[in-house]
């Protein structure tokens, strides 16, 4: 049995050495990332399977991993998320084949890696990921000290004014937004119009976020497109 006091007080130190002038997700997902000893890791808040938020993500590659998911609609941090039980895969692994598209354009960021993604759900109902990697084929065990630190960080974020209010909530605002512009535009249902987003977003080699910003400020119009 792991030791939850010790493990949160380690959270704790690491979090704080930090400095508090930069935002708390940042700092807890690196502070995880470290007491775990991975490659990096990631944050993220969900509403529904298909409205997500990336909170925090230690480096591009994490970032990278997080976009493509946004865009593809697929991957392992959805499906985690989904049933609600943590997802252990290696990019060459069986495992990767539920999510063809997302593995395809993994392996263009990173040849060997292991994706650990683990539903952050401190009142057993999930709200979110706490997603990492590691080079190579390793840490396939699923792990009660990490599930203890994705239930924490939940708790944590879920809870912090600062995440609402440094402007990270107004991207999934856009993306809200730019989706119900897309169904008056095209008169198509929202998932359609979601999936719109994603394909322009993903034909266009950028993010969900850049291409909703675009809707939004109406220099993309897709009435102009068909």
């Amino acid at each position: 049995m792991i030791d939850r006091a010790a493990l949160l007080a380690r959270l704790a130190q690491l979090t704080a050495a930090r400095g508090r002038e930069r935002r708390l997700a940042d700092r807890l997902c690196e502070a995880s990332c470290q007491i775990l000893g991975v490659d990096g890791g990631s944050i993220s808040v969900h509403t529904t399977t298909v409205n997500r938020l990336t909170l925090a993500a230690t480096d591009d590659l994490s970032n990278r991993f997080e976009d493509l998911q946004d865009v593809l609609g697929e991957g392992p941090c959805r499906d985690a998320y989904r049933f609600n039980q943590p997802v252990v895969t290696n990019l060459h692994d069986t495992v990767s084949a539920r999510w063809p598209e997302f593995t395809r354009a993994a392996l263009e960021s990173a040849d060997d890696l292991t994706l650990l993604c683990y539903p952050m759900r401190p009142a057993m109902v999930p709200l979110g990921v706490f997603s990492l990697y590691v080079q190579g084929d390793g840490l396939h065990a699923v792990s009660e000290e990490t599930q203890f630190l994705a239930d924490a960080l939940g708790a944590a974020v879920l809870y912090d004014p600062a995440t609402q209010e440094d402007g990270t909530w107004s991207i999934r605002a856009t993306v809200h937004q730019a989706t119900g512009m897309v169904v008056a535009q095209l008169q198509v249902g929202v998932d359609d119009a979601l999936a719109i987003l994603r394909a322009h977003a993903y034909a266009h080699g950028t993010t969900l976020a850049e291409i909703a910003e675009e809707v939004v400020q109406r220099r993309l119009d897709f009435r102009e497109e068909t």
